[in-house]
């Protein structure tokens, strides 16, 4: 017998409830030619009972709700959830003082979050300098993140947890100093 996945099996399972609910004969006509007056006789009879089912197990639900894909953010939605959280923790960084003579240095640091909004592991800078002049401005990038956890999610965005549950941030200092 083919395995199937949950929400093939369960999509099968309520066609064949439909099937026995409906009719078999309402569903697939075995005469397409049926005359009208059979067809009124047929709805006017009472339905016949299906079979007994088995219990379901309890690990198949088979509430329909669970075969819709969770609702997802909009590309706007996602611009506008980016910029509040770039905004949010530049606002906690007080970027170290950069060195006259090095390059400029932006911080990309990867977090993982709680659907609270509070760090679900500790942030990874992605990129650390590889200048030591540059070392305090990555310590004051990962001090910021400190700072700011948790965040405070706005309700708007919480329910679409799986699309930032992980993020990456870039700290550029050209920005904060605007």
């Amino acid at each position: 017998m083919p395995t199937f996945s949950r929400p093939v099996a369960g999509l099968m399972l309520v066609a064949l409830l439909g099937a026995s609910v409906y009719g078999y004969e309402r569903l697939w006509p075995r005469n397409a030619s049926r005359s009208e007056e059979a067809t009124k006789q047929a709805a006017q009879a009472p339905a016949p009972q299906p079979p007994a089912a088995a219990p379901a197990a309890p690990s198949a639900p088979v509430a329909t709700a669970a075969i819709e894909a969770p609702a997802r953010m909009t590309p706007a939605q996602q611009a506008s959830f980016d910029a509040w959280l770039t905004k949010t923790y530049l606002s906690c960084w007080r970027p170290a003082p950069p060195p006259a003579d090095a390059d400029l240095y932006v911080a990309q640091v990867r977090l993982a979050f709680n659907p609270d909004g509070s760090l679900s592991k500790p942030a990874k800078l992605v990129n650390p300098p590889s200048d030591p002049a540059l070392k305090p401005q990555a310590k004051s990038v990962m001090l910021a993140v400190q700072n700011c956890n948790p965040l405070p999610i706005p309700a708007q965005y919480r329910p679409f947890y799986e699309q930032w549950k992980t993020k990456s941030i870039h700290f550029n200092p050209q920005v904060v100093a605007r």
